[in-house]
């Protein structure tokens, strides 16, 4: 039996804009919070990647004379013959890039889904499988087959030897003075600033040189070097880092690009995807 005395009472437009005004407060006060806790995660989780990325190096190298793929020639198994060589076109069997050095890792490593950075902001897709084609009729399928599918630069001169040297890492890497915005080496899919590949040096013009970018791990970021270990270092760590490499350049291949700031041509080579 229904209670006559009993009334509904839909909201009243201000009671609306109050709830929605006390929504809106409490989005501004937790959102930024939870922002602030997902940054640390995905650096964790970046490397994490790097980790694995840089114990598949390793077990690689176990196999070929100690020596990694940047420095085995393609009849070997490596990619020596195509360092400094970049191409991301749409012809499958052409392209060229550090996604060909990762490739020569598909027995060592669980998944190409590691090549991605979790906090990657540019427009690159992981990879689902190693095989150079998606089978036909696949769906959710994506093959290694450019450097679109790839976070992570490969350091050319890394070598177990010189455990301090750069083997892989982040790419939001750029240079510049302190006192101006960083300019980034890459820009996915093709701008270059001011190449694809540079060296990197072990010195640097004060208040200038190599620093992160804040665009994936706000101005910091994560690398793995040749002995397998993975630091992550803000702009001054990272140029002590590479300071400490001792890096020379002792086999054969181009001297690539000083960018501003970086002294040592030939040193610390890196070539990002």
């Amino acid at each position: 039996m229904n209670n006559p005395s009993r009334t509904l009472r839909a909201f009243t437009l201000v009671e609306l804009l109050v709830v929605c005004a006390v929504l809106a407060l409490c989005a501004a006060t937790f959102l930024p919070a939870l922002a602030r806790t997902k940054a640390p995660a995905q650096r964790i989780y970046c490397a994490n990647n790097l980790k694995g990325i840089g114990a598949a190096f390793q077990i690689w190298g176990q196999d070929h004379a100690d020596a990694f793929p940047m420095r085995v020639a393609v009849t070997d198994g490596g990619y020596a013959d195509f360092i400094g060589e970049r191409l991301t076109s749409e012809i499958m069997g052409f392209e060229r890039g550090v996604f060909g050095v990762f490739g020569c890792l598909s027995n060592e490593l669980s998944s190409p889904k590691v090549l991605i950075c979790p906090a990657e902001n540019e427009r690159r897709l992981p990879a689902t499988t190693f095989a150079n084609v998606a089978p036909l009729n696949s769906s959710g399928i994506v093959p290694l087959t450019n450097d679109l599918n790839v976070s992570y630069f490969i350091g050319v001169d890394a070598v177990q030897t010189n455990p301090r040297t750069f083997l892989t890492g982040d790419h939001n890497l750029g240079s510049d003075g302190y006192t101006t915005p960083l300019r980034g080496f890459v820009t996915a899919p093709s701008t270059y600033s001011p190449d694809f590949k540079v060296s990197l040096g072990t010195n640097f013009v004060s208040d200038a040189g190599v620093g992160w970018l804040n665009t994936m791990h706000s101005n910091q970021g994560n690398v793995a070097l040749a002995d397998g270990s993975v630091s992550q270092y803000n702009r001054v760590q990272l140029q002590q880092a590479l300071r400490n490499t001792g890096a020379s350049s002792n086999f054969s291949g181009p001297n690539f690009t000083n960018p501003q700031g970086c002294i040592g041509l030939g040193l610390n080579r890196i070539q990002f995807p």
